[in-house]
C-alpha cells in the first residue's frame, strides 16, 4: 500500500483526498488558464521532489517572495506534504525588510522572482510569466513513498509575518492543527465545498489568505486567484470575480467599500456571490446596512476577528436584521469565540473582569501559534502562560485587543492596550515605522500617529540634530517600509513634547499633525495651473501631504484605490463627469491628469519661480521657529 492512501489526519491528506476526488475540476481559476486538481496534485507532488533534491526536508523552512502564480500553490502543497514549513514574502517588500524576514527564518531556500538573495541558504530565482508546465518540467518527475508525509497535529505548516513592535517583522509559527480547525469552521459555514468557488483577493503574505488557501484550495473548492498588485483597476477585480462566477468572498471592509464607490458592489455586478466574509478591520455601520440591504436575501453576511496568532480567524458572527439593531456604538459586535478556543478577559492584574466590563482578550487553545520564529522575547512577551492557573502549563496568546463581554457571550471590541492599528485591514505596529525613521543616523526621536478622519493616515513627527530634508526622510523610508506603513506626513519638531510624566505626549503631537502643514515642490510649471492646482489640492486631501511633483504617480506616493476614489469626488466636485475612476487609473500623474482634463496645456513660466520663492520663505520661517525652539529649551 503507497504512502498516499494511509494518510488520515493532516491537511495534504486533506488536499489528496480533494485532488482524488475532483481530479478533472478546477482547481486554480487564473484569468490566463485553469489548473486541474489531477494537474496541481501532480505539480505538488514534483514540487515536494525539487524540494528533497535541494536538500530541504521536514521542519526546515522555505521563503515564498512569488505572486500569485500556478506554480507558488505547487510548492505550498509540495511544503505541505513533506512538513516543510513555508512562508509567504510580500514580492513588493522594500530590500531591508525582506533581509529583516530572512535574517529571522534563516530559510533553507528562497524561491523568488525578484532581486532578493539567501545568505542563509539557496535562491532559487524563478520568473513570474514563465508557463507552468516549463516551471514543473525541470523539477523531478516523481516522489517517491520512501519520504514519509509529517501529520504530527503541532508541527509548523506556515510562518506569517506581521508587524512588530521592537522596530522589526515578527513571524507567527502557526501549527497544522490551526489550519485543521478553521477549515472545520468554515466547513460548516460554508457546505459542500467542492461545489464553491472561493475568491483569493487578500495577498499571501496578508493573514486572510490562510482562509483562501485553506478553506477553498485545499478543502476541495476551486480558487480564484486576484493579484491586486497586477491590477490596478478595482473594476477589473470584480469582472475578474463575476467572471469567475466565484460564489465565496473573503476580503478587509476597506476593499468592499471600494467595490462600493465604484459601483461594483451590486448584485447584477457580483451574480454568484452567496458568501460575504469581512475581517481585519471594523466595517462602519452604515455602510454594512447598505451591504445587507442589497445582498441580505441572497448572501451569508459573516463578520469574523482573529489575530494571525490565532490561525487567522477565532470568533464570528453573522450580520443580519437582529446584528444590525442591536448596536452599541458604531460597529456589530465580534461575534462569539469558536468553540475549540480558549479564551478569557483580564485585566491588567490578570484577573477575570467583571461581566460587561472591558479588560484585554487572551486567547487560548490548540489553535494557537507556537510562538514567534527566532524570536524568543517576543515570544515570551505575547504568549503567556494563563495567570489564573498554576498548576499545569497553559499557554495564551495576549490580543493586545480591549474587548467587553455581553450577557449573550458576544465580544465588543473596545479599542487598544498598546501602540498597535489597523489601515485597510493591515496591522502595523507604530514602533516600527519610529524604528524606520530612526535609521537615518541624523534623526534621534520619533513618534508615529495615527490620524482619523476621511483617510485615516500615519503622521511621524521627529527630533534631529539639525534641518532634514523630508523628501530625502520620505525616500528613506520608501527602502525599509512596505507602502501601508509610510508616513503621510513627516514633521520635524525641535523637541516632541511631553506630559508631566516625562513621557512623549502622544495627544499633543497628533493635535500638531492636524494643524502641520508640509511644504514642497510641485515640479512641472508648463501644465494648467488652475486646473493643476484642483488636481493637486484633490491630491493632498487623499493621501494627507503635498510631498509630490506633477510627474510622480498616485500609487508610488503611497496612495491606493481608496484613496484615489477621493481625489475622483474631490475632482467631480469642481467638474462633475469630466474624468471617471477609469480614467484615473490610466493617467496616474497629476500631469497626465491635467492633460486629459485640459488636452492644449497653458504655458505658466511664473509659477514655479513664485512657488519657489512662497517655499522658501516659508522653509526660511520654519527654520528660525525651530532656532527659537531650540534656544528656550536649552535655556
Amino acid at each position: 500500500m503507497g504512502v498516499e492512501s494511509k494518510l488520515v489526519n493532516s491537511l495534504w491528506s486533506s488536499f489528496a483526498a480533494a485532488a482524488d476526488r475532483r481530479k478533472a475540476e478546477p482547481a486554480l481559476d487564473f484569468s490566463d488558464g485553469i489548473v486541474s486538481f489531477e494537474h496541481l496534485h501532480a505539480a505538488a507532488l514534483r514540487a515536494a521532489a525539487h524540494l528533497v533534491d535541494l536538500g530541504v526536508g521536514a521542519g526546515d523552512v522555505v521563503a515564498l517572495q512569488l505572486p500569485k502564480r500556478p506554480v507558488t500553490y505547487a510548492l505550498m502543497l509540495g511544503c505541505l506534504r513533506l512538513g516543510v514549513i513555508y512562508s509567504p514574502l510580500d514580492p513588493n517588500n522594500p530590500q531591508a525588510r525582506t533581509d529583516a524576514m530572512l535574517a529571522r527564518l534563516k530559510p533553507k531556500a528562497l524561491f523568488t522572482t525578484g532581486a532578493a538573495t539567501n545568505p542563509h541558504g539557496l535562491t532559487i530565482g524563478m520568473t513570474a510569466t514563465e508557463p507552468f508546465a516549463t516551471q514543473i518540467g525541470r523539477w523531478p518527475a516523481a516522489l517517491t513513498d520512501r519520504i514519509p508525509v509529517v501529520t504530527s497535529a503541532t508541527h509548523p505548516a506556515y510562518i506569517m509575518f506581521t508587524s512588530g513592535s521592537t522596530g522589526e517583522p515578527k513571524g507567527a509559527v502557526m501549527p497544522q492543527q490551526g489550519a485543521s480547525s478553521l477549515m472545520r469552521w468554515a466547513g460548516g459555514l460554508i457546505v459542500n465545498a467542492d461545489a464553491q468557488r472561493f475568491t483569493a483577493i487578500n495577498p499571501l503574505h496578508f493573514d486572510n489568505s490562510v482562509f483562501d488557501f485553506y478553506c477553498g484550495l485545499v478543502s476541495g473548492a476551486t480558487l480564484v486567484p486576484i493579484e491586486t498588485s497586477a491590477m490596478p483597476n478595482p473594476s477589473d477585480w470584480a469582472a475578474r470575480i463575476a467572471e469567475s462566477r466565484a460564489t465565496v468572498l473573503f476580503s478587509v471592509p476597506t476593499l468592499l467599500m471600494l467595490l462600493d464607490k465604484i459601483g461594483a458592489l451590486r448584485p447584477e455586478r457580483l451574480p454568484d456571490i452567496t458568501t460575504f466574509l469581512f475581517g481585519g478591520e471594523g466595517y462602519p455601520i452604515d455602510q454594512l446596512r447598505t451591504l445587507h440591504a442589497r445582498f441580505g436575501d441572497r448572501a451569508q453576511l459573516i463578520n469574523v476577528y482573529g489575530p494571525t496568532e490565532t490561525s487567522c480567524i477565532c470568533a464570528s458572527s453573522k450580520v443580519d436584521m437582529p446584528a444590525l439593531s442591536n448596536i452599541v456604538g458604531t460597529l456589530v459586535s465580534l461575534g462569539r469565540m469558536h468553540a475549540e478556543f480558549d479564551y478569557a478577559v483580564l485585566d491588567e492584574s490578570g484577573e477575570q473582569v467583571a461581566p460587561g466590563e472591558s479588560g484585554e482578550l487572551w486567547i487560548g487553545g490548540a489553535n494557537v501559534g507556537l510562538g514567534y520564529y527566532g524570536n524568543a522575547e517576543e515570544t515570551e512577551r505575547r504568549f503567556r502562560q494563563d495567570p489564573r492557573q498554576s498548576g499545569y502549563r497553559s499557554i495564551f496568546y495576549r490580543s493586545g485587543d480591549l474587548v467587553r463581554e455581553d450577557e449573550h457571550g458576544a465580544l465588543w471590541f473596545q479599542g487598544r492596550k498598546d501602540n498597535q492599528i489597523k489601515i485597510g485591514g493591515h496591522r502595523v505596529e507604530l514602533e516600527e515605522v519610529d524604528a524606520a525613521t530612526e535609521s537615518l543616523p541624523t534623526i534621534s526621536r520619533s513618534l508615529t500617529v495615527l490620524v482619523k478622519g476621511a483617510a485615516p493616515q500615519l503622521v511621524t513627527a521627529f527630533e534631529a540634530d539639525g534641518p532634514v530634508d523630508v523628501e530625502a526622510l520620505a525616500k528613506h523610508l520608501q527602502t525599509r517600509l512596505p507602502v501601508y506603513m509610510r508616513p503621510a506626513r513627516l514633521l520635524q519638531l525641535a523637541v516632541l513634547p511631553t506630559n508631566a510624566n516625562g513621557k512623549v505626549d502622544r495627544l499633543a503631537i497628533q493635535r500638531i499633525a492636524d494643524a502641520a502643514v508640509v511644504t514642497v515642490s510641485h515640479g512641472d510649471a508648463t501644465i494648467a495651473p488652475q486646473t493643476a492646482a484642483q488636481v493637486r489640492a484633490a491630491w493632498k486631501a487623499a493621501l494627507g501631504h503635498d510631498r509630490f511633483s506633477d510627474t510622480e504617480t498616485f500609487f508610488d506616493l503611497g496612495g491606493t484605490s481608496l484613496a484615489l476614489t477621493r481625489v475622483h469626488a474631490e475632482l467631480s466636485a469642481h467638474r462633475p463627469d469630466a474624468i471617471s475612476m477609469t480614467d484615473l487609473f490610466a493617467h496616474p500623474t497629476i500631469a497626465r491628469i491635467v492633460a486629459f482634463l485640459d488636452p492644449t496645456p497653458v504655458r505658466a513660466p511664473d509659477l514655479a519661480t513664485a512657488d519657489a520663492s512662497r517655499r522658501a520663505d516659508r522653509q526660511q520661517a520654519m527654520l528660525a521657529q525651530m532656532r527659537t525652539r531650540g534656544a528656550r529649551t536649552k535655556s
